[in-house]
């Protein structure tokens, strides 16, 4: 690993010239979570526990899973799809308590893997969203990376007026790490990269709501409407940071 330093939109950031992956930005507002540890069991959505900041939303009886796995390197939480022929959803996020404010300068980065691909109608989603609402495309308010069972990743934004979903270009298999970085530092030209790259650049991104509607979560989901379609998504590691105004 090589580290090093460079100023992005003002803000200090130290990364790895290698995998293009952010180790510290010096930024007011910081969130950093890696999954080490065996002290966290993700408590369901609605019944959050005191001291820990994510849920987990089931929907199936077999049932999909949101969990750490345990001994990994790095530390990992998956989101896994089962082969029962049923509507499922296994997302883990903040419990709809949004705290992450895209016009003030607002960064997503996330590590992930997708172990296992998703097949047939099953997706992969992994960004910023409003609160939780069954099916990642009904969701109201949202920034978001999502692949289908192609491995094909496409950057995806909804402000509840514009509503864009345009391929990066890039494809995973299922023993690829990627570095994903949602951009918001100007909202009316939000900008995606994956492993350091800059992606749909053909298209720019404008994030329109203000306010409220302009405060997110850091969500990431396994989800298929219905079938026996299976998908794994792995989280290494999540960073958010932005200007405290």
């Amino acid at each position: 690993m090589s580290t090093k330093s460079k100023f992005r939109n003002g803000v200090l950031s130290f990364y790895d010239s290698v995998t293009k992956e952010t180790l510290l930005p010096l930024a007011p507002v910081v969130f950093y979570d890696d999954f080490l540890g065996g002290d966290l069991v993700i408590p369901a959505a609605g019944s959050a526990e005191s001291g820990c900041r994510w849920v987990k939303k089931i929907v199936g009886a077999a049932p999909p899973t949101v969990a750490k796995v345990a001994n990994s390197a790095n530390g990992i939480a998956a989101c896994t799809l089962t082969a029962t022929s049923e509507k499922q959803d296994a997302a883990l996020y903040f419990n709809d308590q949004k705290n992450f404010a895209v016009t003030q300068g607002c960064v997503f980065e996330a590590v992930i893997k997708m172990s296992v691909l998703p097949t047939g109608t099953a997706q992969m989603v992994w960004g910023l969203v409003s609160n939780w609402t069954d099916g990642p495309d009904n969701i109201t308010f949202s920034a978001f990376f999502k692949a289908n069972g192609s491995g094909l990743i496409n950057c995806e934004m909804d402000d509840n007026v514009t509503d864009s979903s345009v391929s990066s270009g890039v494809t995973l298999a299922n023993t690829d790490t990627a570095i994903c970085r949602i951009d918001f530092n100007d909202v009316t030209n939000v900008k995606y990269y994956i492993n350091g790259t800059q992606v749909a650049t053909g298209t720019t991104f404008g994030f329109a709501a203000t306010g409220t509607n302009a405060v997110l979560q850091p969500f990431f989901q396994a989800y298929k409407p219905s079938g026996t379609d299976v998908g794994t998504l792995q989280v290494d590691s999540v960073r958010i940071w932005q200007n405290r105004s």
